[in-house]
């Protein structure tokens, strides 16, 4: 059951075009604009020309007393007269998706409807396919589509944020179990790079991620991390392992 459309967010403002030239596509709360068509270069090419023409608009004006459980949208396109924008929420424009999806494709859908000249009135209409909805459903689908495709890469970003916050803080307890396992008064500091161990104030040794391996650093001669040896450094497939090499200090480098 569709609900209260008004109550969702993000809100998308469709202007809606009668001279098919002006107004433009605003997103609330982001800075994504579509300007004019006829402006040579467009501020985001992603999605450019009118989103919604004079001639769509009647036309989703008839279908719109056919919408099923959606009062307010319904409302909102009969009164609407092009001045102002349309504001419809992401899950209206969703179900108006749908809802021209039925219109084209489903047989038993709602009628489209065209404009006859001779008799002064809309008639139903003759085509197989309504040329009006089918225009004004593929601009719809792909704005909509578009906006999925920010909305799914916003929340892999975020997830990705979370993991990578999780494994810093795994790794940071992991090291600490591993010196408190030998009895080590040693301890790991996060820093920008990586993880630094520290004893009796003095730094011991770095342990830092290398794409999916972890690499020990040791302070060289020159007062600065370096890798060990000449051959790409010492990497190791988990963080224990790293630990445990700074411990057993086999080369004699770290606990000077």
């Amino acid at each position: 059951m569709i609900g209260d459309w008004d109550l969702f967010a993000p809100v998308v403002s469709c202007s809606l075009f009668q001279a098919r030239e002006t107004g433009s596509l605003h997103i609330e709360g982001s800075d994504v604009r579509c300007p004019p068509s006829r402006q040579t270069r467009p501020f985001y090419p992603s999605v450019q020309g009118i989103l919604i023409t004079g001639d769509e608009l009647v036309e989703l004006k008839r279908h719109a007393h056919d919408i099923p459980d959606c009062p307010g949208l319904a409302r909102r396109i009969q009164k609407h007269n092009g001045n102002k924008p349309l504001i419809l929420s992401r899950d209206g424009l969703d179900w108006l998706v749908a809802v021209l999806d039925a219109v084209l494709h489903d047989p038993k859908g709602y009628p489209c409807v065209q404009y006859d000249p001779w008799k002064l009135e809309y008639v139903p209409h003759t085509d197989e396919r309504c040329v009006t909805c089918q225009r004004l459903y593929d601009r719809l689908n792909s704005e909509s589509q578009r906006l999925y495709e920010i909305d799914r890469k916003e929340w892999s970003k975020i997830q990705k944020r979370e993991q990578t916050r999780e494994r810093k803080k795994d790794a940071m307890s992991r090291i600490k179990t591993v010196f408190e396992k030998r009895g080590c008064p040693a301890f790991p500091a996060r820093v920008s790079r990586g993880y630094t161990i520290f004893y009796e104030n003095m730094m011991v040794s770095r342990i830092r991620q290398r794409d999916k391996w972890w690499e020990v650093l040791w302070w060289s001669h020159r007062d600065k991390w370096e890798s060990i040896g000449d051959m790409g450094g010492v990497l190791f497939d988990t963080v224990e392992e790293a630990a445990t090499y700074v411990l057993d200090d086999p080369m004699g480098i770290f606990w000077r």
